[in-house]
């Protein structure tokens, strides 16, 4: 988990312009494991590594396109819902000089999209927000 957060230091995105959701943010405080990194990005930084020969770019089922490398996504937009990308980003919590969606709109992502693994990742999250109240 550390060698993708690491990669994505890597890329020197500019601050404020993106931040990491899916199961990122449950994994940097330690909630459970994650194999990969969703990172929401401005539409300027999507087209900018859009370019470039070493990502690849992906399509979700929804039709939400991404580009991808050694395990870490950037999406310009996020599904399922109708979520502001650049309030998500300004909103971000910093943890170890990263930006990460705040938890509670990754509990509301999860309870969007309620599909199995997400189902105890919801469990996981109101344990460790109730916990922190």
């Amino acid at each position: 988990m550390q060698e993708l957060f690491k990669k994505l230091k890597e890329f020197n995105l500019q601050k404020w312009k993106f931040a990491i959701f899916g199961s990122g943010p449950m994994g940097i405080i330690g909630i459970r494991e994650i194999e990969d990194l969703d990172v929401i990005v401005a539409e300027d930084i999507f087209n900018d590594f859009s370019k470039r020969p070493d990502f690849e770019l992906g399509k979700k089922e929804s039709g939400i396109e991404y580009l991808e490398k050694n395990g870490i996504e950037f999406y310009k937009n996020w599904h399922p819902g109708d979520w502001d990308i650049n309030k998500l980003i300004q909103e971000a919590e910093i943890i170890d000089d990263l930006p990460f969606v705040k938890l509670e709109e990754v509990l509301k992502w999860k309870k969007l999209y309620n599909r199995e693994k997400d189902k105890k990742d919801i469990e996981l999250i109101e344990n460790y927000l109730s916990q922190k109240q």
